[in-house]
């Protein structure tokens, strides 16, 4: 997935500190002031249980006010990071990155095109109506049929869904596909009610209508351009969850002075992704604290041109060895990105971890820019090829402009004709998803996150004919990928993730290997408990949140 807004945001004077850096001296040699915060021996899981109970806390959405909170319709940090907590999906994904039972108490595989599912007994939505097989099959047909779901896509295996049993639904696929059983901890596999849904129809997930799922807390008001109120379910099955927090009031601030402000005064209790500028005021706070964990978060550049220069693997590999990526990490990011060898980053390795990371480390990097060695590989291109122009688009943004400064200056370094453009923020995202926006653009800024940590939902995305994120159309892996997908032995699959990794690496395309960054979540001194990884998108986090007594 892709936001159009980054995840940390950095103020204007920042932006020029830190490109002045970029160009004139590197940094990769040093750190920023904060830079221990992002540090790998500062991760965490979790942050610290509590006990007591807390009437009502104020929570910020960092990228402003959804659209809607329909899941159907929820993929990116804003809407998910709201959702995650009212509605459920079969599988889950926890906070380790493992994908686990959730609704459906179990699954099978009795057969290569069959999938079956059994059903919790005791889940109810928040009007007390229990959670049926019916609404099961009715929320993974919408899914797969409905034009304006997100996640239609991952449904395109399916022939039917079914219900078997009282409590059981059987999905028959056309051909096997051993990814989309892990979707359903995604929005893939959400479950709304039925007969909400058809009495509310295209109103639902408008501030007037809501929605109804089965989550820990439910939704109870909605006031635009100010705040979405959501209140503990007392219904709810899972009672192994806290859930001492009794509501929450999501606000949409998005001006870092105002979060920081809000946070260190205590008017916001807490937020995901603090503002990259007030770091270091709220690490010296007593105010709360701030705590990292691991994510499945990239910053890297996309190939999305063919026809010029970016069309040459050599030149390709040059330009990703010359950046600094490490001190991209370092300046840009305030020391919360590190560099990574391969595009699929470490918390998505999942059923591949072991032989992904043996293969990570046999090409493992620190991010220096290696200068000398792209100007070594650079010498056996043909002059008209090395000549062509190499266009970077990035939005205009304070972090997206730094690391558009820092790129330009490493193709400068290695003699490449680069030009960086830089366009509104509002309207980047057209250069993603429209050919036309796109034009003949060679590089797209993206800051990436898969569904869930599986590393085949990741190169589907990013590296298969018709994925998202494959704007060049690279078609290297198609047939590695069709053949990983069908494979049900997970350690062939494994085998088949890494010849293709290899592949992507080899050629450095269609995606770099970037930065990976850390998730950062902000604490006020009443309430302690939050998932400090990166699972805030699909999981109720919310659910772990307690009192700190104080």
């Amino acid at each position: 997935m892709y936001s159009s807004r980054p995840r940390r945001r950095a103020t204007a004077l920042t932006a020029v500190a830190a490109a002045a850096a970029l160009v004139t001296a590197g940094c990769s040699g040093g750190t920023s002031g904060t830079a221990a915060t992002g540090s790998s021996d500062a991760l965490t899981t979790f942050t610290p249980k509590g006990s007591g109970s807390v009437d009502t806390i104020t929570w910020n959405v960092f990228q402003g006010e959804p659209q809607t909170v329909d899941p159907f319709q929820s993929a990116d940090y804003t809407p998910n990071m709201i959702n995650s907590n009212m509605c459920e999906t079969l599988l889950a994904q926890t906070p380790d990155f493992q994908i686990k039972p959730n609704l459906a108490t179990s699954y099978s595989n009795p057969d290569p095109t069959t999938w079956v599912y059994k059903l919790r007994d005791d889940v109810t939505f928040w009007d007390g109506s229990p959670m049926t097989a019916d609404d099961v099959v009715w929320s993974m047909r919408h899914n797969m049929t409905d034009k304006s779901s997100f996640y239609g896509y991952l449904y395109a295996n399916v022939a039917s869904i079914t219900k078997t049993g009282a409590g059981e639904v059987t999905v028959r696929l056309k051909k096997p596909d051993y990814l989309f059983n892990d979707e359903l901890a995604s929005f893939a596999g959400v479950v709304v009610e039925k007969k909400f849904y058809e009495q509310h129809g295209d109103k639902v997930g408008t501030p007037g209508v809501g929605v109804m799922c089965t989550g820990p807390y439910k939704y109870a008001k909605w006031t635009q351009g100010q705040s979405i109120d959501v209140s503990r379910y007392d219904g709810y099955w899972n009672t192994s969850l806290p859930r001492k927090v009794k509501n929450i009031d999501f606000t949409f601030l998005t001006d870092d002075s105002a979060i920081t402000s809000g946070l260190l005064s205590g008017q916001i209790d807490g937020t995901y992704g603090p503002p990259t500028a007030g770091l270091a005021q709220l690490k010296a706070s007593s105010a709360g604290k701030l705590y990292s964990g691991a994510a499945p978060l990239a910053v890297t550049l996309v190939v999305a041109n063919h026809k010029g220069a970016m069309g040459n693997a050599d030149v390709r590999k040059a330009l990703q060895m010359a950046i600094d990526w490490k001190g991209i990490g370092n300046q840009v990011y305030a020391g919360q990105g590190t560099a990574v060898p391969l595009q699929t980053v470490p918390a998505v390795y999942g059923f591949a971890k072991d032989e992904l990371t043996s293969y990570a480390d046999s090409v493992k990097t620190d991010g220096t820019a290696k200068i000398d060695e792209a100007k070594k590989l650079l010498a056996g291109v043909p002059a008209d090829v090395k000549s062509k122009q190499i266009s970077l688009v990035v939005p205009q943004q304070a972090e997206t402009q730094q690391l558009g400064i820092g790129i330009k200056a490493a193709a400068d370094k290695i003699g490449l004709n680069f030009k960086l453009n830089v366009v509104p923020a509002t309207g980047y995202s057209n250069y993603l998803y429209d050919p036309a926006t796109r034009g003949n653009t060679d590089l797209l800024y993206t800051q990436f996150w898969p569904n869930i940590p599986n590393p085949l939902d990741w190169l589907g995305l990013t590296a298969i004919t018709g994925g998202t994120f494959n704007q060049s159309g690279y078609k290297g892996i198609d047939g590695l990928y069709a053949e990983a997908v069908s494979t049900k032995d997970e350690s062939a699959r494994s085998e088949l993730v890494v010849q293709m990794e290899q592949k992507l690496h080899d050629e450095m395309d269609p995606m770099f290997s970037g930065i990976q960054l850390t998730n950062d979540v902000w604490l006020g001194s009443r309430i302690t408990g939050a998932p400090a990884a990166f699972d805030y998108v699909y999981y109720p986090w919310a659910a772990y949140l307690s009192g700190t007594g104080k």
